[in-house]
């Protein structure tokens, strides 16, 4: 990605090292899987950053396989902190319609070698910010609710929700920004990554209190 986006990757591997640092404190709660999801991010944006020096092509296809994976990670590790088995099943169908969604997208819409699925990633967010919500509800449902902000799921979920419900809009209206926002675009990619970052590495600070893993 171009202009000042290419410092978010450098952000990434800060926190993906300090992550690593406390894997021990979290290594047994479902938070372990989300630590390979930023590991996932990290190797993408340096591997998308010398795409085209490689392939003498558009990275378009590194970041639409980045969007498909990732939002489905997050809706099938949702499904996976959820108790209730009625959301955990509606999440379930919401993986595999946008996996078929994405698939017919990507061959027969929005081509995923060529531009940006714009459908393709304002699916897949929706369904993100309904399991977010699901996981809220569920929070807000158990004694520890007061002690919600020293959940590592929590600031995962926050990090995830500011980044991903205030950039949507500005994803849907990529096409306008390419005409000549690019730098705008830059901004706002970068400070939503800033606080999505500091969001989780907040999380990863609060595993090193054991007492916080009950409210998980």
């Amino acid at each position: 990605m171009g202009d000042i986006r290419f410092l978010s990757k450098y952000l990434a591997l800060i926190v993906l090292i300090y992550g690593f640092y406390n894997y021990k404190n979290y290594s047994n709660t479902k938070a372990k899987y989300f630590v390979f999801c930023i590991l996932f991010a990290v190797v993408t944006e340096f591997f998308g950053s010398v795409f085209y020096k490689l392939f003498n092509h558009v990275n378009f296809v590194v970041y639409n396989v980045f969007t498909i994976v990732q939002l489905t990670f997050f809706l099938w590790w949702y499904q996976l902190i959820l108790s209730s088995k009625r959301r955990k099943n509606i999440l379930r169908f919401c993986i595999a319609f946008y996996l078929i969604f994405a698939f017919g997208n990507s061959f027969f819409g929005e081509n995923i070698l060529e531009a940006n699925q714009i459908y393709t990633f304002t699916l897949g967010v929706l369904f993100v910010l309904i399991a977010i919500s699901f996981y809220f509800i569920e929070s807000f449902n158990k004694e520890s609710i007061l002690k919600i902000t020293d959940s590592i799921y929590f600031w995962f979920s926050l990090g995830v929700l500011l980044f991903y419900g205030t950039f949507m809009p500005f994803m849907i209206s990529v096409r306008l920004f390419l005409t000549g926002g690019q730098k705008i675009l830059g901004i706002v990619t970068l400070v939503l990554n800033v606080i999505m970052y500091v969001c989780f590495a907040v999380g990863f600070y609060k595993s090193k209190d054991k007492d916080n893993f009950e409210v998980f």
